[in-house]
């Protein structure tokens, strides 16, 4: 294999402003029922599942948790766990702190327009590792045991990133306007309520024109585009994974008026939500 120099100008712009600190490890292990009640931490905790299937509450949202996601909680998140039932059920966890990395407000282990469950897919066996060994090195406590969970903890954040930049782009959106991301931000957490663009901007105290110029700006397209888009990305999740009446669907993601909805449907994926359900189970 050919040698491969790091060059004196790095491209790689992934960066830690602090060296993080990891507070514990550990692991929940073949647990036919787990429960942790609500709860709220001042640091930020990594949950991984192994095995089984988990219910998730995080800042008053509900996930379901498999085999191989992983669960982020940043400081201040209220989350409540508990596992499905009979189900056998495996995690690792971690807690930390002093974190700073380039481009995230401090403190923050993702930032606030990221989806705190994460897929892991094909890292899924490295995530899993890092978990392991450094739940490993902190039951040893031998020589140099802190260093290589530290090192092993700066290791599974950057994996956790390399994940996330394939959906997030997190690369392309550090350095953009605050209002931009906290714009983002709104419409991710907010997209199944029936909001506006006047909403969005008297909550971040601008102008509605303001708003949209910055937003188009730094993200290439109209706030009211992207929350859109983002009500027919999970419309189509909902269409593909349940039989949950359309009408019904066209509501949980910010529809009063299901004509409107459909219209907008196909006006964004070329089909009809029902031409779309019945595609999707046909292949």
């Amino acid at each position: 294999m050919p040698k491969i120099e790091i060059p004196h100008q790095k491209s790689d712009t992934f960066r830690f402003k602090r060296v993080p600190e990891l507070l514990f490890a550990g692991k929940v292990e073949d647990e036919s029922f787990f429960y942790a009640p609500p709860q709220i931490h001042d640091f930020c905790e990594i949950i991984y599942v192994v095995e089984g299937t988990g219910e998730f509450s995080i800042g008053g949202k509900n996930y379901v948790l498999h085999q191989g996601d992983v669960a982020i909680y940043n400081p201040g998140v209220p989350h409540e766990e508990r596992s499905s039932s009979g189900v056998p059920f495996k995690v690792f966890y971690c807690g930390l702190d002093n974190l700073h990395i380039e481009g995230v407000p401090y403190g923050m282990l993702l930032p606030p327009y990221v989806d705190p469950v994460i897929s892991c897919e094909k890292y899924a066996y490295r995530v899993e590792s890092y978990l392991s060994e450094m739940l490993q090195e902190c039951d040893s406590q031998v020589l140099g045991y802190e260093t290589l969970s530290n090192n092993l903890l700066m290791s599974l954040i950057t994996l956790i990133y390399r994940i996330v930049d394939v959906k997030h782009q997190f690369q392309e959106l550090k350095g953009k306007n605050e209002i931009s991301l906290r714009t983002k931000e709104f419409i991710d957490k907010n997209y199944t309520q029936s909001i506006t663009l006047k909403d969005i901007a008297d909550t971040l105290y601008v102008s509605q024109h303001y708003l949209s110029h910055r937003f188009k700006k730094d993200l290439g397209d109209s706030p009211v585009n992207y929350l859109i888009n983002r009500r027919i990305e999970e419309a189509k999740r909902l269409l593909a994974d349940s039989d949950t009446p359309v009408h019904e669907i066209a509501a949980r993601v910010g529809y009063s008026n299901d004509k409107y909805f459909s219209m907008l449907f196909k006006k964004v994926t070329g089909q009809t939500p029902s031409a779309f359900r019945e595609g999707g189970r046909g292949r």
